[in-house]
């Protein structure tokens, strides 16, 4: 690693100079250290002899000012290392490059608003070292007083940072007491107060908690006459309903960030204080202006000290799609024919909630009607939303988020693109002309975060110099674009000069890349790139070295908006779209497919598998649809039918209307098994009438097939015998179910498991030997098919064992849980929460019977 040759200077306290080696080289005269704390409080600007002079002596100067000046000059760099003061005209100035300052570092880390391990040791150490208030030496001089004040600030934050750290960490030895000093140095400061709050919760001590929010209102009333922000009056109000543990501790549903957010502190404060005074905070930029990045820290410290706080991400959505998306994200299910709105309003009522909403801009009018809704509906629910247009919904505050300041070598953007750079060459330390040149190319970039990383991104294989004039040469080439917005402009300079440097194969393969709308798996791009895995494995990863393309959890791979939207605008003009999104589509009915047969897999989350495909098999069938591909619509459609009824998903088999709405006679073999998933999302809704109607078209289609009507079809004709209480010709349709569908193992178990449902309820001898032979051929496998079986083995004895059958529904709703097989949950939870009535404490019960109304209510499932 390469020497730090540069001088050492501590301000924070009575001025202090080592060198490389921690030799002293402060000045032992008093003048010379005043002059010292001048040059670096002043650093990189010149000082003139005039101003020194009227700091040195401002009243009673020498006789010949300047001479003494001058001598005090030459003794102050005998101390200091050569060339450190250098002589500018009519002045003197100090090279900031040859200068590593405390005071600096300590901006920078509280700056990054967050910590680390090792950032939160560093940070602790300058403070340790902190001796009285900083730049005495200018205690009499306004500049010095006001750096000062800045940095006492600073101090006050950094405090709070490492502070938050700890409660975070669940370190809460010795914290209260330091937080109770922090507060009484600062007793109108609310954060303090909010993390010494949390810290008394987290330590179990509530009502002292409230004591010290009572003891800050008043004072905030006696001393400046206001109150304190809802954001801490909302909890304070949870502590009062008896709402414990620490506000850093509650469960969010946030991404956390890998980096650091540069030059964002003042406004992410601004837009905190406004989300606790307003109802709707609009974030308001260009793309790439880092709105997602600012929503989630926003988000992150509401979650401190406030309500849940739910993020809903609108990126990869449609209108048709936006609202469903946001109800996803608060966890309610939508209904067919129930407007999905309603359904949010309904479900939320009056809770108490943060939702987050990004990107907004596309479905801007579809947002701006829901949003205003929820809030007129839902007084509980606060909104904070990122777009590039305001949503023009009463009482928005609209928050500017503005591009990075580039106002000089050690601004905002400059640091920027310096630490991102560190990613790819951790040895990276610019001297002056490198940052001169830095911030040429920031200015450039209109101090975009995004741009910025892009390019900060090239050092890996370019220099800077490079950098610089390869952008140079990319900006001539986009000189005809958006002219009223510079910074649009700006950045899709800064993605085409990207997308240029790559070579044909990855332009191609990033081109493609884009027809995905949420992140990917190296098989699926394999598929929509036309190649095998290996090799699409080898061109994302340099898609990745390149920041075109980003890794997620999962081994998932994912490109961002304005990426993804800049090769979508490729893919049209290079006249490949039709193939890729025909391969996109296969992948995706194969997928699906897949995803069916491993339902039966034990230990596989296949039912959150295809909740998370969900956006990307919806793409799939609008293009099969919208391309007359009626039979492969149908392939996609009929593999959720399993997925539809575990998961409780109407609106999911909703999609098969769709299908058989364009040609039902063209959609080949699938027609029976399509009008299944028809009537199941009937049923679920509680359309008993038209289920009917599409069970007898289901049956009509599989009786004028070739082959044996399909066991799905004979399954759910004894549903609908079941229903009517027809138990007898129930059992008989499931029967002839079970032997359609010998062969088919998972098909079986799911059939014969309900067959065991109208043979109990009957009362019928055989049923008990039945259900035992299938619990046996079932075992304790993790499956939804197994959970089924459970259930229905359960249900069978009813009637004649109790305690036999809650021993079974408690396995079956282990087995459901654990596979996310919401219909046992909700089914099996219902019938052994009846039996707990009748053997064990009513008043449990009752609270459990509270918990399944609210999982079939989120499901928007009624009719069970």
């Amino acid at each position: 690693m390469a020497r730090d040759d540069r001088l050492r200077v501590q301000v924070l306290g009575p001025i202090r100079a080592l060198d490389a080696e921690g030799h002293d080289r402060t000045p032992d005269g008093v003048l010379q250290r005043r002059l010292l704390a001048l040059l670096v409080l002043r650093r990189g600007h010149v000082v003139s002899v005039d101003a020194a002079v009227d700091v040195l002596w401002p009243v009673d100067p020498p006789l010949d000012p300047a001479a003494a000046l001058q001598n005090h000059i030459s003794r102050l760099r005998r101390r200091l290392p050569d060339g450190a003061v250098g002589s500018v005209g009519d002045g003197y100035r100090l090279e900031p490059a040859r200068v590593a300052l405390d005071a600096d570092r300590l901006a920078a880390m509280v700056d990054a608003g967050r910590l680390d391990e090792g950032l939160d040791a560093d940070l602790g150490s300058v403070l340790d070292a902190w001796d009285g208030p900083a730049y005495p030496e200018l205690d009499d001089v306004d500049a010095g007083r006001t750096e000062a004040v800045r940095l006492e600030d600073l101090r006050v934050r950094a405090r709070e940072l490492l502070a938050e750290r700890r409660l975070t960490a669940g370190d809460t030895v010795g914290l209260v007491a330091e937080l109770a000093a922090l507060v009484d140095a600062e007793p109108l400061r609310e954060r303090p107060r909010a993390l010494l709050m949390e810290a008394l919760v987290a330590e179990g001590r509530q009502v002292d908690a409230q004591r010290a929010y009572d003891e800050f209102r008043r004072q905030l009333a006696d001393e400046l006459g206001n109150e304190p922000t809802p954001v801490l009056a909302a909890r304070h109000a949870q502590l009062l309903q008896g709402v414990g543990g620490s506000g850093a501790a509650r469960p969010t549903r946030l991404p956390v960030p890998a980096s650091s957010l540069i030059g964002r502190e003042e406004l992410i404060e601004e837009v905190v204080a406004l989300a606790g005074s307003s109802r709707l905070v609009t974030l308001v930029g260009p793309g790439g202006v880092g709105k997602t990045r600012m929503l989630l820290e926003v988000g992150r410290r509401l979650a401190l000290v406030g309500p849940p706080v739910v993020l809903a991400e609108l990126a990869s959505v449609d209108a048709r799609s936006a609202v469903e998306a946001v109800a996803v994200a608060l966890g309610i299910d939508t209904r067919a024919g129930i407007d999905p709105t309603a359904r949010i309003t309904g479900v939320l009522g009056d809770q108490e909630l943060v939702l987050l909403l990004d990107n907004c801009e596309h479905v801007v009018d579809t947002v701006a009607a829901m949003v205003d809704e929820v809030l007129l509906r839902c007084p509980g629910v606060r909104v904070v939303a990122t777009t590039r247009e305001r949503l023009r919904v009463g009482g928005e505050q609209v928050s500017v988020v503005p591009a990075l300041p580039d106002d000089g070598p050690f601004s905002a953007a400059v640091e920027l693109f310096v630490e991102r750079a560190r990613s790819v060459v951790p040895r990276f330390e610019p001297d002056d002309t490198d940052r001169d040149r830095i911030l040429e190319l920031v200015a450039r970039l209109d101090g975009l975060p995004l741009a910025i990383e892009l390019a900060a991104a090239r050092l890996h294989t370019l220099e800077l110099e490079e950098v610089l004039a390869g952008l140079d040469r990319r900006f001539a080439v986009l000189e005809g674009g958006n002219r009223a917005n510079a910074r649009h402009a700006s950045l899709g300079a800064a993605v085409a000069w990207s997308y240029g440097l790559l070579d044909r194969a990855l332009q191609d393969a990033f081109v493609d890349l884009s027809v995905f709308v949420d992140p990917f798996e190296a098989s699926a791009a394999a598929a929509v790139c036309g190649t095998d895995e290996r090799t699409v494995t080898e061109i994302l990863s340099q898609l990745v070295e390149r920041s075109l393309v980003v890794r997620v959890p999962s081994r998932r791979y994912g490109l961002l908006e304005t990426l993804r939207a800049f090769g979508a605008e490729r893919l049209g003009e290079s006249g490949r779209l039709a193939l890729v999104g025909a391969r996109h589509a296969h992948h995706q009915v194969e997928w699906v497919e897949r995803a069916q047969d491993r339902l039966a897999v034990p230990g596989r989350p296949v039912l959150a598998e295809i909740d998370r495909a969900l956006p990307e098999l919806r793409a799939a069938l609008g293009w099969l649809m919208d391309h007359d591909e009626v039979e492969q619509a149908g392939s996609l459609v009929a593999a959720l039918l399993d997925y539809g009824v575990l998961r409780l998903r109407p609106d999911v088999m909703a999609w098969a209307e769709e299908v058989l709405a364009l040609d039902a006679h063209r959609v080949g073999p699938h027609a029976p098994r399509l009008w299944v998933v028809a009537a199941y999302a009937a049923w679920l809704t509680g359309d008993m009438v038209e289920s009917e109607r599409r069970t007898a078209m289901a049956l009509e289609a599989g009786q004028a097939g070739s082959g044996s009507v399909p066991p799905e079809v004979l399954s759910i004709r004894g549903n609908q015998a079941l229903f009517e209480g027809e138990l007898s010709e129930a059992a008989a349709w499931y029967g002839r179910a079970v032997e359609a569908s010998r062969g088919q193992s998972a098909r079986r178990i799911f059939v014969a498991a309900t067959e065991l449902l109208p043979l109990g309820y009957a009362g019928d001898p055989s049923v008990g030997g039945k259900a035992r032979a299938l619990l046996d051929e079932v075992g304790e496998v993790e499956t939804p098919y197994a959970a089924y079986a459970w259930y229905c083995a359960g249900e069978a004895v009813l009637t004649s064992d109790l305690e036999l059958a809650r021993t079974r529904l408690a396995m079956a709703i282990e087995l459901a849980e654990a596979t996310h097989t919401s219909f046992v949950t909700g089914v099996a939870g219902a019938s052994k929460v009846s039996i707990d009535a009748r053997l064990g404490d009513p008043a449990d019960a009752a609270t459990a019977y509270r918990r399944l109304i609210e999982h079939w209510r989120r499901a928007g499932v009624w009719s069970t």
